[in-house]
């Protein structure tokens, strides 16, 4: 709805999609190629891929992130076969990446914003649960979860935070919304990745169950959440 159409726009649909193809296609072998050695040229070769749509995202006028998305899809049987690889790239996002992105996302939430508009943030924070419930807690039902269960998997799926923030920031950038709008809808998307989650590990938190084998059904036991064993008993 908001994107720039022009001739940048159709080169970046072009070439992600090209390098998507190629990705699907050839990646695994060249990362098998590069090997695992202590450069860690296969962390540099996914980075390089996702700096390059990355900046070619941004010259038009899309958002960034969003080629990292597709990339993801794209190596997610890659990534399932090694599970090393995404391993050392998560450490390097959560360590490098992330803490700046959501520092540069904090730093532009008003507090008195907040204040003055704390109803509107718990309506959009109502809005955000509610229409997660009903597109999730009708199929636990029809998959035949257990109703503490099909809760509980219900609130972790009702939580976000990544996508909600990012198309905030998108509105913000690009001068489609102002840096109150933005305060009120992150500090929203903030509360549905923290509210259900304390939710669901309050009250919802599955018991332990034996698994049950009849036939081809299978009952997969939840175990609870282990205590911490005394020092004087390890």
């Amino acid at each position: 709805m908001f994107a720039h159409y022009d001739l940048w726009l159709a080169l970046f649909i072009a070439v992600t999609l090209i390098a998507l193809w190629l990705l699907w296609k050839f990646a695994p072998r060249v990362l098998q190629l590069l090997g695992e050695r202590v450069s860690e040229p296969q962390t540099k070769f996914v980075a390089l891929v996702l700096l390059f749509l990355g900046g070619l995202a941004s010259v038009a006028g899309s958002e960034a992130v969003l080629p990292a998305y597709l990339v993801g899809m794209v190596l997610a049987p890659t990534f399932l076969r090694d599970r090393e690889l995404p391993n050392r790239m998560r450490v390097v996002a959560f360590t490098i990446l992330t803490p700046f992105y959501f520092l540069k996302g904090g730093s532009l939430v008003e507090a008195h914003a907040v204040a003055s508009a704390a109803g509107l943030i718990l309506l959009y924070l109502a809005v955000k649960m509610l229409t997660k419930f009903i597109g999730i807690l009708p199929l636990t039902r029809y998959f035949a979860f257990e109703p503490r269960e099909g809760m509980y998997t219900t609130l972790l799926m009702s939580t976000g935070l990544t996508f909600g923030s990012i198309s905030a920031l998108f509105g913000l950038t690009n001068h489609i919304i102002d840096q109150a709008q933005y305060t009120i809808l992150v500090t929203a998307v903030i509360g549905s990745a923290v509210v259900p989650t304390l939710i669901a590990q309050k009250w919802f938190m599955p018991k332990n169950r034996t698994v049950i084998e009849r036939g081809a059904e299978r009952v997969i036991a939840i175990p609870e959440p282990l205590e911490p064993i005394p020092a004087r008993e390890r």
